[in-house]
This record gives C-alpha cells, structure tokens and sequence, in this order.
C-alpha cells in the first residue's frame, strides 16, 4: 500500500489529550498499545503528513 502525503503536520493538527488517558484499559500500557483502534486511527492520520520541521535525526555511530 502506497502511502499519499498531501498534507503539512501543521495541516493535519495536534492532540489535545491523549487518548489513553480515559481508556479502561491504560493500566496495562504500552501492552495494549498494538491492539488499540484509536492509536491505529491516529498513526495512519499522522503517517500521511509532511513535516515541516528542518530538523534531521541525530545519528550516533
């Protein structure tokens, strides 16, 4: 599956809460974090932006 990046991340916004924080099931974080839909969810709206962001990954050799 090709992934279309059409949108800034100042485009696509921001979290005002986390989502687990209401979660019944935040107890047993991060284990649950590979099952959950709302992160699912939140991970493909993110993985389509741009960043806008100059900032490249430190590489420690």
């Amino acid at each position: 599956m090709t992934l279309r990046r059409d949108k800034f991340d100042f485009e696509i916004g921001y979290l005002m809460k986390s989502p687990c924080k209401e979660c019944l099931y935040r107890n047993n974080l991060p284990q649950c974090s590979d099952q959950c839909n709302i992160l699912d969810k939140i991970r493909i709206i993110l993985s389509k932006g741009v960043s806008c962001s100059r900032h490249t990954p430190f590489i420690k050799f």
